[in-house]
Parts: C-alpha cells; sequence; structure tokens
C-alpha cells in the first residue's frame, strides 16, 4: 500500500510541475518512460516549429519513397520536350513521336541529431523539458535542412556578380553592390534557359539582408505588406521586383577572403562577398525515405538519463540545373 501510494503521490506532483504536454510518467520500474503516444505528438510538433524557419523547403518538389534505403537514392523522372508538331495537309500521315525520359538521382541519408536529458531534471524542473527539447531540436532540423538545401542549390555554375562586374576580378567595394541589374542578369539567364515560373508567375530569390537592403532602395521595388492580401505569401518573402519575388534570410552565406577563394578561384580582389540564388520551377528536390521522427533512446544507465533526438532519411539534390542561378555581390 505504501509503493502504491508513493507511486500516486509522484505521479500526481508530475502532472503538477509538467502540465499535461510533458511525456513523464512513472513506470512500474520506477523510472520516467516517454509513452509512444507523447513521442508521436513530439514528432509532428518538430516539423511544425520548425516550419516558420524554413525557406527553401516551400520551392523544392518532394518525392517520399519508404523502399528508397534499399538502393540509397530516390529518383526523379525528368520527360523530354517533344520537337515535332505543327500544321497538316489532308493527307499527310501523323507520324507518333516517342517520350523520352531521364532519371535524376538524389543519394539518401541517415540525418539527426540529439539532446540528452536526466531523470532528475524531468522529475525536478518546473519547466516543460520535453517542449523545450522539441523548440531546440525543431530549430535544430529546419537549420539542417535549409542549409542543405542551400549548399545544393548553390552548385549551380551559372553566376552573375554585383554592380557591373561580369567577373570576380571586377568585383569591388564601390563595384559589386546587390542592384537591379543583378537581378535582371538573373533574370535573363533564367528566362534563356526557359526555366518554368513557380506558380506560372515569379522567379524566386533567396537573399541576405545585407544584399536586399540595397535593392530596396530601387523605386521599382513593390514590399510584400503593399499585396500581401492578394495572395498568400511565402515564408520569408519580403517583396517583388522584375518578377521575382525576394525571400530573406541569414542562412545565405557571408563569404571571408578565404571562403571565397576556396568556391570562385583567385582574382577576388574584396575580403567579404554574400552569395544570393534566383531559381524557377522545377529546380531542385527533396527525396524523403523517413520523414523526421522525434524519437528516445529507451533506457539508460538504470533510467537515469534520456536521450532526445529527431531523426530521418532524406537527401537533396538539383533536377535542372538551367533553372538555377547564383549570384556573388558585396
Amino acid at each position: 500500500m505504501l509503493t502504491f501510494l508513493l507511486a500516486t503521490l509522484g505521479s500526481i506532483v508530475v502532472g503538477f510541475a509538467f502540465g499535461e504536454t510533458t511525456a513523464a510518467g512513472a513506470n512500474t520500474g520506477g523510472y520516467t518512460a516517454i509513452p509512444q503516444a507523447v513521442r508521436d505528438f513530439y514528432s509532428r510538433e518538430v516539423m511544425f516549429k520548425a516550419q516558420p524557419r524554413l525557406r527553401f523547403l516551400q520551392f523544392a518538389k518532394i518525392k517520399r519513397d519508404l523502399q528508397a534505403v534499399r538502393g540509397k537514392s530516390i529518383v526523379f523522372v525528368k520527360y523530354g520536350n517533344l520537337e515535332g508538331g505543327g500544321s497538316l495537309e489532308e493527307n499527310d500521315v501523323l507520324t507518333p513521336e516517342g517520350m523520352t525520359t531521364s532519371e535524376i538521382s538524389i543519394p539518401v541519408k541517415e540525418q539527426g541529431n540529439a539532446v540528452q536529458v536526466t531523470e532528475y531534471l524531468l522529475r525536478t524542473s518546473i519547466l516543460d523539458v520535453l517542449g523545450d527539447a522539441s523548440k531546440l531540436l525543431a530549430n535544430n532540423v529546419a537549420k539542417v535542412l535549409d542549409t542543405q538545401f542551400r549548399d545544393t542549390v548553390l552548385k549551380t555554375p551559372n553566376t552573375v556578380y554585383g554592380g557591373t562586374a561580369t567577373q570576380l576580378s571586377e568585383l569591388s567595394t564601390s563595384n559589386g553592390a546587390f542592384t537591379t541589374k543583378t537581378v535582371k542578369d538573373a533574370v535573363e539567364i533564367l528566362a534563356t534557359h526557359n526555366a518554368p515560373r513557380i506558380a506560372g508567375d515569379y522567379y524566386v530569390c533567396v537573399a541576405h539582408p545585407h544584399q536586399l537592403r540595397q535593392l530596396r532602395d530601387d523605386k521599382e521595388w513593390i514590399n510584400a505588406n503593399t499585396y500581401m492580401g492578394r495572395r498568400q505569401l511565402y515564408i520569408g518573402e519580403v517583396g517583388m521586383y522584375e518578377g521575382t519575388i525576394f525571400i530573406e534570410t541569414t542562412q545565405m552565406p557571408m563569404l571571408n577572403a578565404e571562403g571565397i577563394k576556396a568556391k570562385y578561384g583567385f582574382g577576388a580582389t574584396v575580403d567579404t562577398a554574400y552569395e544570393a540564388v534566383f531559381f524557377g520551377d522545377n529546380a531542385y528536390g527533396w527525396g524523403v525515405a523517413l520523414d523526421v521522427e522525434l524519437r528516445d533512446d529507451g533506457v539508460v544507465e538504470l533510467g537515469r538519463k534520456h536521450t532526445l533526438g529527431w531523426y530521418g532519411i532524406w537527401g537533396t539534390g538539383i533536377i535542372e540545373e538551367n533553372n538555377i542561378v547564383k549570384a556573388l555581390t558585396v
């Protein structure tokens, strides 16, 4: 009976301290277990909390394949354009064309990170420990995924430079800003490559706040708050210019002299530069074999320690290289 009362009192104390969203509950072994139902709740919570920081995911082509781990890659199929077609005379014989396809394979890998909390902390803290852990993990998965997308699209060889520069050696502190010419040059390349626009209407530019501050001085710049009632804004969208919508994020790289040399080679005369990227539809993809889940590591050291982490299996890759242009500015 005494054991029963102590167990009951313990569960009341835990419930009072953490509230219903805390996944702490005493089991028969005397340590705090994390029920599967609560893990499922926090798995969904991880992706929900990650959304505000994700900039690239909203434009990615997503393909989920639960069997992908067997081949360690997910295949995107790309159709080639038809070349024939046109007017016909009455006696002409219509010869069908063959449909051509090519495959884009995106390798998938295990992804994850974890934090560790103690049994003592779960039982004595006045904070919602698991709730706070889910926020930390959500921020981390958002940063990891966004960084992977960023690094993927910046692999494109299509490059424009700030100011009036046409090559790396011409960039300088007085000639290299993120200007309207930079935007027009990038849009010209995308249009020349027949890159399809997002939703049939826009190209997208993801840029650093420093770069967009320079562009906002132009009288043709349209702030997002002037048209936000006409359609739903994309996450991070701050404005529009030249048929391009602009997404602001500090995830875009700020390169020092060594970083410039490593990515663009020798010839730079500036010590600091910023990268932005322009793209249309079908530019890059996200191959998912296992969506993000929150997992615990079971009983460790007699239940004294609990490891919580996010885990998934995915990969990112370029689908159509011609649909992406990067910009290097100062």
